[in-house]
């Protein structure tokens, strides 16, 4: 997930103006703008991968099995319960072999 360093408010005159711009700053600086019309707030600029960000947590929120997964990852992680990336994989070809 991409963090936003910095946010801005434009009125959408300046928007328009600079629209080429403020895109390129909007995905190179993960930046998000405010737009606003006659002073109050209209709409948000982010970039596509922000937005896809987004779109997938929504998901993720809204999925009761996958929220009941990551409370149980918080959980064990805070017992201490970790396991090893090799003994992970040792696992998984144990179960493949078997499985074949």
């Amino acid at each position: 997930m991409t963090i936003i360093l910095s946010m801005k408010t434009l009125p959408l005159a300046e928007v328009k103006a600079k629209l080429s711009s403020l895109l390129s700053e909007v995905e190179r600086e993960h930046d998000e703008i405010t737009v606003t019309r006659n002073g109050v707030p209209s709409a948000v600029v982010i970039s596509a991968d922000e937005w896809e960000s987004l779109q997938e947590t929504l998901a993720v929120l809204s999925d009761q099995d996958a929220l009941a997964d990551l409370k149980e990852a918080r959980e064990t992680t805070a017992e201490g319960e970790l396991y090893d990336t090799d003994d992970v994989l040792a696992e998984f070809e144990q179960q493949r072999s078997h499985g074949s």
